[in-house]
C-alpha cells in the first residue's frame, strides 16, 4: 500500500511538472495552445457551460489553467474564481484579467485536493471543471475531487463537468483501425473515466440533470478530416474542423454519441 501511495504522489508530481512545462511555453497568441489543443473543441464545450450558466451564480472553476474560459465565463455570471496548482499559469489568468478588466474574476494558485480548506469560507452555487478530473492520475482520486466538491455546494448547487471517456475513446479508435487510422492513445498526464463507474458513484451524491455529447465533431475531426488530408497530419485549428464544429452547434446527431470520448454532465447536488 505504501508503495502504491507513492507511486501515486509521484505520478501526481510528473504531471505538475506537464504543466508547470506547458504554462512556461505559452502565448496569447489564440487557437492551439499548451493548454487547449483542440480550440473549436474548447467552444463547443463553452457552449453547454454556459447555457447553464446564470447570472447570480457564485463559480469555482477547478483546473482553469490561463484562465482564457474563465474570463468568458465571468461575463454570464456574478463572480468567478479560478484555482489551478501551476503559478505561472495562474500569473497569466491574472494578467489576462487585469488586461480585459475584468472585476468579477479571482484567481488562486493550489490543488484542486485542498479546495475544502482554501475556500472553506467561500460560497459556491456552481463548480466548473473542464477536463479537470481527467488530469489526476487514477479513479481514486478523481473520486476524492468529486466529494471534495460536494462539500462545496449548497444542496441543489450545480457542477458542470466536461471530461474524457475510456469507453467511447475505444469506439472511436475502432472505426479509426477500420479506415487505416492510427490509435488515439492517450497521453501520459491524463486518465480518462469509465462512464458507467462514474454514473454509479455520482448517483449516490448528485442528481444527473443532462448529458450532452460532442460525437459528431469527434468523429468529423477525428476519422473524416484525417482521411481527407492524408498523408498529411490533421491539424486540431484546420478550417475542416471549424465546419465540423459548426454543423456540431446546430444538429444533435444521436448516432455519434457513442463516438464522444469528452461528454458534459449537468449535476445538481443532492
Amino acid at each position: 500500500m505504501q508503495k502504491n501511495m507513492s507511486d501515486q504522489k509521484l505520478m501526481l508530481e510528473e504531471i505538475r511538472n506537464h504543466w508547470v512545462k506547458a504554462g512556461n511555453q505559452y502565448s496569447n497568441t489564440g487557437g492551439v495552445t499548451p493548454t487547449s489543443r483542440d480550440p473549436y473543441l474548447g467552444q463547443l464545450e463553452e457552449v453547454y457551460i454556459q447555457r447553464y450558466l446564470r447570472k447570480s451564480h457564485a463559480v469555482l472553476e477547478i483546473g482553469c489553467g490561463s484562465g482564457f474560459h474563465t474570463i468568458k465565463y465571468s461575463k454570464s455570471v456574478a463572480k468567478i474564481t479560478g484555482i489551478d496548482f501551476v503559478d505561472n499559469l495562474i500569473d497569466f489568468a491574472k494578467k489576462r484579467a487585469d488586461f480585459e478588466c475584468i472585476e468579477n474574476a479571482d484567481f488562486v494558485s493550489g490543488s484542486v485536493f485542498e479546495i475544502d480548506k482554501i475556500f472553506r469560507n467561500e460560497k459556491f452555487n456552481c463548480v466548473v471543471s473542464q477536463r479537470c478530473l481527467i488530469n489526476l492520475c487514477d479513479w481514486q482520486h478523481q473520486k476524492e475531487v468529486i466529494l471534495k466538491v460536494h462539500s462545496l455546494l449548497p444542496t441543489k448547487g450545480t457542477f458542470l463537468l466536461t471530461e474524457g471517456f475510456h469507453g467511447e475513446l475505444n469506439n472511436l479508435n475502432n472505426v479509426r483501425k477500420k479506415c487505416g487510422l492510427s490509435e488515439i492513445k492517450v497521453v501520459n498526464y491524463n486518465k480518462n473515466l469509465v462512464r458507467k463507474e462514474f454514473e454509479r458513484f455520482i448517483g449516490q451524491y448528485y442528481d444527473v440533470m443532462a448529458v450532452h455529447h460532442y460525437g459528431a465533431y469527434l468523429f468529423f475531426s477525428r476519422i473524416i478530416h484525417p482521411l481527407i488530408v492524408s498523408p498529411k497530419e490533421p491539424k486540431h485549428d484546420s478550417r475542416l474542423n471549424d465546419v465540423a464544429k459548426k454543423i456540431s452547434r446546430i444538429i444533435q446527431l444521436p448516432y455519434f454519441k457513442k463516438y464522444s470520448y469528452n461528454l458534459f454532465y449537468f449535476l445538481r447536488k443532492k
